[in-house]
């Protein structure tokens, strides 16, 4: 596992050194998960997956930018799903929505993407949707205030794709090469968004007092405003909140196992990358992440 380990963050790395907005510090953590998770997997497969998820993660970093205004999120939006649609996209495009194509190229590539190429591009945009929903549900925080905040249920119903799960997960689908993998999508989605809820769920958790400060909305505010506005004090409704979200954590980590369990692909081995996966991102976020702050 170590030399796929090092094998895939060398073809990672080499390739985000030519890419401006691909944050390197985030190659190596993300390789070691990967190659951890599907250690039977050949170094090409697990490298095209990370190029799909550090490009998320330069999306996700846009989406966050407060220098970035609403109408510039939705030209960005549009642009990436003219490319999925295999329109040229207008003069709005730029490296990063450019830089979609180049992903979908290699994906492209697997055998298995013939017959998932909808569910793939499906998957992308439905992470760009989650990540409006977000920086507008931030926009109107900062400006009207708690009243703007959307209840727990309708916030993970975005959060969970905003977290770039549909989009790495349908990448692991295509690219790992299990023949009965187009007969199981809907079982294989089930676990996808158990898992996604427990990538979200454990984010939310490590990055709570620095998107706080930012005026992120995530799961943590939510509650935890929830409960100020029943009159617990501060200190309380942050521990209440905190408490609540590693429950549903623990929940939806557990969802992932029992599916798992019963797999319904020829190999099992999809499956178990996935809960893997959640399982290892937990722990992960738990300590650290994946582009770690200055003062860490």
């Amino acid at each position: 596992m170590d030399d796929l380990n090092a094998r895939v963050t060398a073809a990672a790395t080499d390739w985000a050194i030519t890419r401006p907005h691909i944050q390197i510090p985030r190659v190596a953590p993300l390789a070691r998960l990967l190659a951890t998770a599907a250690p039977f997997a050949d170094a090409e497969a697990l490298t095209t997956q990370a190029r799909a998820t550090l490009w998320v993660f330069a999306v996700d970093d846009f989406f966050d930018s407060r220098t970035t205004s609403m109408p510039e999120l939705r030209r960005f939006t549009a642009s990436c799903t003219a490319t999925l649609a295999g329109r040229h996209p207008d003069s709005s495009a730029t490296p990063l929505s450019d830089g979609l194509a180049e992903i979908r190229d290699e994906v492209a590539q697997y055998q298995l993407f013939a017959r998932l190429a909808d569910l793939w591009n499906d998957g992308v945009l439905q992470v760009l949707r989650g990540m409006l929903d977000e920086a507008r549900w931030a926009h109107e925080y900062r400006t009207r205030g708690p009243t703007a905040l959307p209840d727990l249920t309708r916030y993970l119903h975005s959060a969970y794709r905003s977290i770039g799960g549909p989009a790495h997960f349908r990448t692991v689908f295509a690219t790992l090469g299990d023949a009965s993998t187009p007969h199981c999508v809907p079982s294989l989605l089930r676990l996808e968004k158990e898992a996604s809820l427990v990538v979200r769920l454990a984010n939310d958790l490590r990055s709570q007092a620095k998107e706080t400060q930012e005026g992120t909305v995530n799961a943590v505010l939510i509650l935890q405003q929830q409960a100020l506005a029943r009159g617990l004090p501060a200190s309380a409704a942050l521990r209440a909140a905190r408490q609540t979200v590693g429950h549903q954590l623990a929940h939806h980590l557990t969802r992932c196992q029992e599916l798992s369990r019963h797999p319904v692909t020829a190999t099992g081995r999809l499956e178990s990358v996935l809960s893997t996966t959640a399982a290892l991102a937990a722990a992960f976020y738990r300590d650290g992440d994946f582009l770690p702050a200055s003062d860490e």
